[in-house]
């Protein structure tokens, strides 16, 4: 399927908590139990941290991630997408553009997610192993591969 990604502007604030709602309302209500506030509190401060990546399909905010680079790695994170857009390759062609990226650029990624989301397998596809987890998440690890 054909995305446009597009970096976030202030105007996308509700649209990301939205998305982050449907996308990790069942996970976090199972793990830490759905606090609006909270989850509103943690979202500002998210912002406040990093502006994700906006993907658009014709024309429509359906998703978005963020992609950090740190010295000695890049995390990848806030990976959502509407339901709707689920099983469509979107995902692994994010994933294919920020691995090559990685590797070009010699770095390992980072990411990490809520027990009981599904994106593990995806994740798997992709070289990440998982490094460690909690009982609230899980920790994974792209080694790069030299090119």
């Amino acid at each position: 399927m054909k995305f446009f990604e597009r970096q976030s502007k202030q105007s996308d604030y509700e649209f990301l908590f939205t998305l982050k709602k449907s996308a990790e309302y069942d996970a976090i209500n199972a793990v830490f139990g759905w606090d609006e506030q909270v989850q509103r509190d943690i979202h500002e401060s998210e912002w406040k941290e990093a502006q994700p990546t906006i993907i658009e399909i014709s024309g429509v905010s359906s998703g978005s991630y963020l992609f950090q680079e740190h010295s000695g790695y890049f995390y990848f994170g806030r990976f959502f997408l509407l339901s709707e857009y689920h099983g469509l390759g979107i995902g692994s062609q994010i994933l294919e553009k920020l691995v090559i990226e990685a590797d070009v650029r010699q770095k390992p990624i980072k990411l990490c997610y809520l027990q009981g989301n599904r994106v593990a397998s995806l994740y798997d596809r992709f070289g990440f192993k998982q490094v460690s987890e909690d009982k609230n998440f899980v920790y994974m690890l792209r080694e790069n591969k030299r090119l």
